[in-house]
C-alpha cells in the first residue's frame, strides 16, 4: 500500500497552509453530508453525555432502534466506526491473499485500500465518462464466472458519479455471483428521491448492505455507520471488530438522530432545490455536469487540482477526484442554496479568466 493513501473529503489544517484560514472558515463542498447539519436532538444528547463511562461494546440500544426502524432482527445489524471500518471488516472476512474481488469503478477508494491490506488485488469493472459512467451489465455473468471473486463491491448510488442501479440490475448481479456476496454500499441512498429496499437481499445472504448515519445526519466528526447482513455474517464480522470501536458519543448521537422526525425528508427537499440550481448554473457556465441520484455532483473542469487550489484561496473547498482516477473532475457536495450561489459566483469568476 502507498505510504501516503489518498485523502477523502473534508478540510484539514494542512490543506489551508498559507491561506490564513481555519477549517471553520471554509465553505466545504468536499464532503457530501445532510446540508441541515446535525439534528438539534443530537446536540442535546451530546450535551448531557457522561464522558467518564465506557461505551456499550455491542451498541445494543442503537442496534435495537435500527432494527425496529428497518424491520429486521438486531442480530442482523452491526454498528461501526463509520462505514469505512465495516468495509475493512468485511474485506478481512472474505478476501485472502492473491484473491481478486470485483469492483464497480470508478468508486470510493477505501475498498481497494482494504483489499491491498490483506494482499488481494481488485478486478475493476470500469465505466467511462463517454458512457455516462454506466456499466455494461450484459456480459457480467461471464466475467464473474471467469474471475470467481470472493467479494463484489458496488456503491449505489455510486461515489463519485451518482449512478444508481435499479433493483432489477442489482438482482442481475447477485444472481450471477459465484464464490462470495455483493458488498452494497448505500452510504448516499438516504438522498435518493425514489430509493428501493435491498434489505431482503442482505437477510437472504446474497448481499451485505452498508449505510452511513454520518452522511444522513451530518455527524462526520463522530463517525457512525452500520451494516445489515445474514446473522452469521454479522457474528463473524463482529468477532473481528475491536472492543469499544463505536464511542459513547456516536451511539448517543445515533439514537437521538433516529428520533428526529421529518429531518431526513427536509434534508432531501433542501438538496433537491439546491442541486437543481447548481446543475443549471454550472451548465450555463459551460461545465459538463454529471447529475446522478445522490446529494453531490460530478463536474468536469479540466484541471481539478488547480481549480481546488484557486477556490481554497476564496475559502471554498471542493473535492479533487484524482483519487477516483478522475483528475479532470471535481465532486461537489450539495449545500444550502445560498452556499451554492456563493460557489457558482466564485467558479464563474474563475471561468471568465481569473486564475484557472
Amino acid at each position: 500500500m502507498s505510504a501516503h493513501p489518498p485523502r477523502h473529503g473534508g478540510i484539514q489544517d494542512a490543506d489551508l497552509a498559507g491561506t490564513g484560514f481555519r477549517p471553520a472558515d471554509v465553505l466545504d463542498f468536499s464532503t457530501s453530508l445532510n446540508p441541515l447539519g446535525p439534528p438539534p436532538a443530537v446536540r442535546e444528547a451530546l450535551a448531557t453525555l457522561d464522558p467518564s463511562r465506557y461505551p456499550d461494546p455491542d451498541c445494543s440500544a442503537l442496534r435495537r432502534a435500527l432494527a425496529a426502524r428497518l424491520d429486521v432482527d438486531p442480530n442482523q445489524i452491526l454498528v461501526g466506526n463509520g462505514s469505512t471500518e465495516l468495509i475493512h471488516l468485511v474485506v478481512r472476512l472474505f478476501v485472502h491473499r492473491g484473491q481478486r474481488p470485483v469492483v464497480f469503478a470508478p468508486t470510493f477508494s477505501e475498498f481497494e485500500r482494504a483489499v491491498d491490506a490483506v494482499g488481494g488485488h481488485v478486478y475493476p469493472w470500469t465505466a467511462t465518462a463517454e458512457r455516462g459512467f454506466r456499466w455494461a451489465l450484459r456480459n457480467k455473468p461471464g466475467v464473474l464466472e471467469r474471475v470467481r471473486p470472493p467479494l463484489v463491491w458496488l456503491c449505489n448510488p455510486n461515489n463519485p458519479t451518482g449512478v444508481y442501479l435499479s433493483r432489477g440490475q442489482v438482482q442481475q448481479i447477485t444472481q450471477s455471483l459465484t464464490d462470495g456476496p455483493l458488498l452494497l454500499d448505500e452510504a448516499y441512498a438516504g438522498f435518493v428521491d425514489e430509493p428501493w429496499s435491498s434489505l431482503d437481499l442482505a437477510i437472504g445472504g446474497r448481499a451485505i448492505v452498508l449505510r452511513s448515519m454520518t452522511k444522513d445526519y451530518a455527524i462526520a466528526g463522530l463517525r457512525l455507520g452500520y451494516m445489515v447482513a445474514h446473522a452469521d455474517v454479522i457474528a463473524a464480522a463482529a468477532a473481528l471488530q475491536p472492543e469499544w470501536s463505536v464511542n459513547a458519543a456516536a451511539q448517543a448521537a445515533g439514537l437521538a438522530a433516529l428520533g428526529a422526525d421529518g429531518y431526513l425528508e427536509e434534508g432531501r427537499r433542501v438538496v433537491a432545490t439546491a442541486k437543481a440550481y447548481l446543475v443549471d448554473a454550472l451548465r450555463a457556465l459551460d461545465y459538463q455536469v454529471v447529475e446522478g441520484a445522490a446529494n453531490f455532483l460530478l463536474v468536469r473542469v479540466a484541471d481539478a487540482a488547480a481549480l481546488r487550489t484557486a477556490l481554497l484561496r476564496q475559502a471554498i473547498a471542493v473535492r479533487d477526484c484524482a483519487s477516483f482516477g478522475l483528475p479532470e473532475f471535481i465532486r461537489l457536495g450539495v449545500r444550502r442554496l445560498e452556499d451554492c450561489a456563493r460557489l457558482v459566483g466564485a467558479m464563474a469568476a474563475l471561468r471568465h479568466g481569473a486564475e484557472v
